[in-house]
């Protein structure tokens, strides 16, 4: 019997389905998508934040219509002057993606400037409000989101890193918001 084609249980805390692949199915080797819970995200991103070496804030920042956004800040262990000088980096990651994302990278990118990682409003941590379903206006609420963020978390001007959605967020941003 040829395992790639058989059903198999799906072991997860959320969900007792059971996932099937078909043999002649081009996306048979692509995951499904699972709900999760809160608990289980947080549990999972202290495991891999545990290796970060610098000095990591992880924290909720509140905007002023109460949504919350899930930030990361790392600075230097070692020298905290030399960073703190240098324009904060943010990382902006893409659809589907959060924190996580850049778990590989914080460390390195830390070691020179102060570097900000937080979830998008609606992806891991950060609250999920309802989004219009017109596209200009769902990217003018990200958008605001971030410049909210901004302001909330004192940041006068910023270098902004983006991941696919990430990206294209952060270029509309800098459209919008050229002097920060």
């Amino acid at each position: 019997m040829d395992p790639a084609t058989t059903a198999a249980p799906i072991q997860s805390d959320c969900e007792t389905e059971i996932a099937t692949k078909t043999p002649h199915s081009v996306w048979s080797w692509w995951p499904s998508w699972r709900p999760t819970s809160m608990s289980l995200l947080k549990t999972t991103e202290s495991k891999i934040l545990a290796c970060i070496q610098n000095d990591l804030w992880a924290r909720f920042v509140t905007l002023p219509n109460q949504d919350r956004i899930w930030t990361l800040t790392l600075t230097n262990k070692v020298f905290h002057k030399p960073a703190a000088a240098k324009t904060p980096l943010v990382m902006v990651h893409g659809f589907g993606g959060g924190v996580g994302l850049w778990i590989r990278n914080l460390d390195a990118l830390s070691r020179s400037r102060p570097v900000y990682a937080f979830d998008l409003l609606g992806f891991g941590r950060s609250s999920r409000p309802p989004f219009p379903s017109d596209s200009a206006k769902a990217e003018e609420q990200f958008v605001n989101s971030i410049e909210e963020w901004r302001q909330s978390v004192g940041l006068e001007n910023m270098i902004l890193l983006g991941h696919s959605l990430g990206g294209y967020l952060a270029t509309s941003y800098a459209i919008q918001h050229p002097s920060r």
